[in-house]
């Protein structure tokens, strides 16, 4: 019955016309349909990360509208968590085996939701902290409502995490009910059972999913950003306003600007610091730029080394790294290992002996650079712990070195 239909010539012919311009479109058809991505690792070494891909040479390759939403499968065909960022990167968190590649493809269409790895955010009740994290780790800047009781808080806090999800939001919640009721409960009289609440949602015991045992005071914290008069370190203060840039489900970006500081006869300079941190990752990526500067200033990022513990600091070539003994070692056990990283340009590390700047305080260790007007420094800071798979100094040495030689010999993406 089929060789019948086909018998008439015309029918035929128009049937062979239809195939061949069916085939000759298939091409440009396939291009507008998926994009191939190629992830490959040049190292021996395992590596996982969130990679970035020029996500307008993807939009132009589907032929689509640029943001329109998109779905990233793996090798597998399972979709898989995608960022686009307001500077144009699309995002995704890969896998590579050494010496290997890993394949994802992209095609148009609405991707299923997938939880954030990362989030960032202002909580004003908590006198303007400013506190984001990863799967990893969290950290809190000290917002202007801070500054304007007079609290000398100047650097970067660390929270420590046990658990990939994300606790920060909660752990505020939780500590501003308890306060509230501890409140309460004293006003009543009743001492014994406010002292049990305090303890039970204090910030800074561990309820299962890490705390806050890092003492920042009058320095630079973990991974805080300063110029220098000599030796000395200008301390930056509190922002004075902030935007999120992105907010997951894999990277967070946020702007935070500083009042207006003078350094070494320069008046009104102005701070600018681009922090990134992405899902799996135990460093802040850190960019800083200063408006109004006209001369090179002297330029530095560390972090504060305690009484206790300061001869595990360890000064690199262009790094700094130590285990800080947290605010209570015999009460906690345990290490915060902390690092700041200058991957880039000539980089000297030094440790800075505290003078004046409160007990129990040695100093800070840190990498100094010369950063010029119109220049911006990028740099790394980041912390870990037992509980977040750092199970001690040694381990958190390989952890900077294997973050070290990412950065080094990045993972080559590319676009089919």
């Amino acid at each position: 019955m089929a060789r019948k239909l086909f018998r008439n010539k015309s029918v035929r012919g128009a049937v062979r016309l239809l195939t061949c311009c069916s085939l000759a479109f298939l091409p440009i058809a396939s291009r507008g349909q998926k994009v191939n991505i190629t992830v490959s690792n040049s190292t021996s070494e395992q590596r996982s990360e969130v990679v970035e891909i020029d996500a307008r040479k993807v939009y132009q390759r589907l032929q689509s509208a640029y943001g329109s939403p998109l779905i990233v499968r793996n090798a597998f065909g399972q979709q898989v968590a995608s960022q686009l960022t307001s500077d144009s990167l699309l995002l995704v968190d890969a896998a590579v085996f050494p010496k290997r590649k890993t394949m994802f493809t992209v095609t148009k269409g609405v991707p299923r939701n997938f939880k954030s790895a990362v989030d960032g955010q202002l909580y004003a009740w908590r006198v303007d902290d400013f506190t984001w994290e990863n799967d990893r780790c969290a950290y809190r800047a000290y917002g202007p409502a801070l500054q304007r009781t007079g609290e000398k808080a100047f650097g970067i806090d660390v929270w420590l995490k046990s658990v990939p999800y994300l606790v920060v939001a909660d752990r505020y919640a939780n500590v501003y009910a308890a306060n509230q009721e501890e409140k309460r409960l004293r006003r009543q009289g009743e001492t014994e059972a406010a002292d049990s609440i305090k303890r039970d949602f204090s910030l800074h015991l561990d309820h299962g999913n890490g705390l806050d045992c890092y003492n920042v005071g009058p320095t630079l914290g973990c991974g805080a950003p300063a110029l220098m008069n000599g030796d000395s370190i200008v301390m930056p203060y509190c922002f004075s306003s902030y935007r999120v840039l992105d907010n997951g489900p894999l990277r967070f970006r946020a702007e935070f600007v500083y009042q207006p500081t003078d350094v070494n006869g320069e008046k009104g300079l102005v701070e600018h610091r681009l922090i990134t941190l992405d899902k799996g990752s135990s460093f802040n990526r850190v960019t800083v730029w200063y408006e109004n500067q006209r001369r090179p200033q002297l330029f530095c990022s560390g972090f504060v080394v305690h009484d206790e513990g300061s001869e595990t600091v360890h000064l690199g070539r262009n790094f700094v790294e130590y285990a800080d003994p947290t605010d209570n070692p015999s009460g906690h056990g345990f290490q915060i290992y902390v690092a700041a990283l200058f991957p880039k340009g000539e980089v000297r590390s030094r440790l800075l002996k505290n003078t004046r700047l409160g007990k129990g305080i040695a100093g800070h260790a840190i990498c100094e650079t010369t950063i010029r007007p119109n220049e911006k420094v990028t740099y790394y800071f980041g912390a870990g712990w037992i509980g977040s798979g750092i199970s001690n100094q040694k381990a958190w040495q390989l952890e900077v070195s294997s973050f070290m030689e990412g950065l080094y010999k990045p993972l080559e993406v590319n676009v089919e």
